[in-house]
C-alpha cells in the first residue's frame, strides 16, 4: 500500500461511519432484527477506534482528518437518537431532561467553537473517548433487548460532563487545536502560548471552568482563532520532525538564531533553531480559510464570511549541511516586523530584498 492509499483509508473509515448512520434509520424503516441494528452500531465503534489508530501509525493524522473524524461521529450519533426515537419513543421520553440537557450543550459548543475558531473543536479527550465506549455499549444493548439500558441514563449524564469539558477547552486555549485530551493539558497549552502580561480577558479566563454564565461572558471578550499574539506561530509543516498544527512561540532575542519553541507530545519542552547565517529564503504568504459545509457556512457566515491567515515560509541549511524547511502562521501585524527581522539577519544577497529572498545557492525544498 503506498503513501496516498494509506493516507486515504482513515479518511474513508470516517466516511464510512457518517454513512453508516443513514443505514441505521433505513435498518429500523425496514425492520431489521435489533441483533443487525447493534452490528452496525460496534462496526462504527470499531471504525473510531482503528481509524486514529491507522493514522497514528501510517504518520497521517492530521488536524483536517481529526477534525472530519469528530464530524462523522456526530452524523453518527444524531442518527442512532433518531433510530432510537423510531424504534422505541417511549426511551427519550422517560429520559427528555438528560436529552434536552445534552442537545442544548451541544448545539451551545457549535456556536462557541464556530465563533472563536471558526470551526468545530476535535480534542478527542480522555472523557470523550469513555463516553463514547459508555454510549456504544448503552445503544448496542438496547437495541439488543429492546428495552432501555440501565447505561443510557448513564451514558447521557457522562456527555453532558464531557460537553461541559469541551466547552471549557474551547473557552481556554486561545487557537484551535487538535487532540487536547484533559483541561489540564488545555491550561498547559494556554500558559505556553498567552506569555506577555495579561489583560483583563485573560484573568477571565482563568475562572472560565467555573460556570457557564462566566464561560459566555469571556467568550464576548475572546479573538479569533487567527489572532495570534505577536510572539506565537503555529508550525503548519515542513521538513522538521515538529507535528504540523503544533503551537509555540518565536524568539527573536538571539542575535544569531531564531528559535520557535513548543511543547512535544508528552509535555516537554522542544525548540527548532535556525541560524540566520544559514537561512536560504524566507517569504510571506497569506490565504483566505473557508467553512466546510453548507450548514456551518451559513452559520459562520452570519458572523465572518471568511477568514485570512499569514504565514512565513523558511529554508535553511542545518548543521549537517542538510536543506530543510518550515512554514509558520503568524500574526497579520506580526508578519512583516518578523520579515524584516530575519531578513536583516540572513547573509547576503538576501538582505533587504523583495519578497520572496531567494538565495543563488538554494537548492528546491517541498513542504510536507
Amino acid at each position: 500500500m503506498n503513501k496516498f492509499q494509506k493516507q486515504s483509508v482513515p479518511w474513508a473509515m470516517a466516511a464510512g461511519r457518517a454513512l453508516l448512520g443513514p443505514a441505521l434509520i433505513a435498518g429500523e424503516c425496514c425492520g431489521w432484527r435489533g441483533i443487525a441494528l447493534a452490528t452496525v452500531v460496534v462496526a462504527a465503534l470499531l471504525s473510531d477506534i482503528f481509524d486514529g489508530v491507522l493514522a497514528r501509525r501510517w504518520h497521517c493524522d492530521t488536524a483536517g482528518v481529526r477534525l472530519f473524524d469528530s464530524m462523522a461521529d456526530t452524523v453518527f450519533y444524531l442518527c442512532v437518537a433518531l433510530t432510537l426515537w423510531l424504534a422505541q419513543p417511549h426511551i427519550w421520553q422517560d429520559n427528555a431532561l438528560l436529552l434536552g440537557g445534552l442537545l442544548l450543550l451541544e448545539a451551545l459548543r457549535f456556536v462557541v467553537d464556530f465563533a472563536k475558531f471558526g470551526k468545530p473543536a476535535s480534542y478527542h479527550s480522555y472523557l470523550a473517548k469513555t463516553w463514547g465506549l459508555v454510549l456504544a455499549i448503552a445503544v448496542v444493548s438496547t437495541l439488543v433487548e429492546a428495552s432501555a439500558s440501565r447505561l443510557l441514563p448513564i451514558a447521557l449524564g457522562l456527555g453532558i460532563v464531557t460537553d461541559l469539558e469541551g466547552l471549557a477547552m474551547s473557552l481556554m486555549l486561545p487557537i484551535w487545536r487538535k487532540d487536547v485530551k484533559t483541561i489540564s493539558a488545555a491550561w498547559r497549552i494556554r500558559r505556553e502560548l498567552l506569555v506577555s502580561p495579561p489583560n483583563p480577558s485573560r484573568r477571565i479566563g482563568r475562572f472560565a471552568s467555573a460556570g457557564l454564565g462566566l464561560a459566555l461572558v469571556l467568550l464576548l471578550n475572546t479573538p479569533h482563532v487567527w489572532a495570534l499574539e505577536s510572539n506565537q506561530a503555529v508550525y503548519i509543516g515542513g521538513s522538521t520532525a515538529v507535528a504540523a498544527d503544533t503551537a509555540g512561540s518565536l524568539d527573536t532575542t538571539s542575535p544569531t538564531t531564531l528559535f520557535f519553541r513548543y511543547a512535544k507530545p508528552d509535555g516537554t519542552p522542544g525548540q527548532i533553531g535556525i541560524d540566520y547565517a544559514a537561512i536560504k529564503t524566507a517569504y510571506p504568504s497569506k490565504e483566505v480559510t473557508h467553512h466546510l459545509g453548507v450548514a456551518p457556512a451559513i452559520t459562520v457566515g452570519l458572523l465572518a464570511a471568511r477568514q485570512r491567515r499569514f504565514f512565513l515560509t523558511l529554508t535553511w541549511t542545518d548543521a549537517a549541511g542538510i536543506g530543510q524547511a518550515a512554514k509558520l502562521e503568524v500574526s497579520k501585524r506580526n508578519q512583516d516586523p518578523l520579515l524584516a527581522v530575519i531578513r536583516a539577519r540572513m547573509p547576503h544577497p538576501c538582505q533587504n530584498t523583495p519578497a520572496p529572498c531567494r538565495s543563488p545557492a538554494m537548492s528546491p525544498m517541498t513542504l510536507q
